[in-house]
């Protein structure tokens, strides 16, 4: 059984994010990629520290709209986002604008 992305250390993510990647190049179908860039995203996040991530706002991968971060809790920003007063990502997916 695996270890939870949060039990692993620097080198055992970085062999994970590899395999990922990979794994990525022969999907098939578009959930299975979409499903393989948040397993990324996530284990990316657990390779960044939260203390270069300040409350403010952010452009979040994939998305349009702004990201609004009000605080951190583990590896997820939360904050406000368009009409969504309570959204989440990974650390991973943030670009402070």
């Amino acid at each position: 059984m695996k270890k939870l992305y949060s039990q692993m250390s620097a080198e055992e993510l970085e062999t994970e994010m590899a395999e990922i990647e990979a794994a990525m190049k022969q999907v098939e179908f578009p959930s299975q990629m979409e499903l393989l860039q948040r397993k990324l995203y996530t284990a990316k996040a657990y390779t960044l520290d939260a203390a270069d991530f300040p409350i403010g706002t952010y452009k979040v991968e994939g998305f349009d709209e702004p990201f609004e971060m009000k605080y951190i809790n583990g590896i997820m920003g939360w904050g406000i986002m368009g009409k969504d007063p309570e959204a989440s990502f990974p650390l991973s997916m943030l670009t402070r604008v």
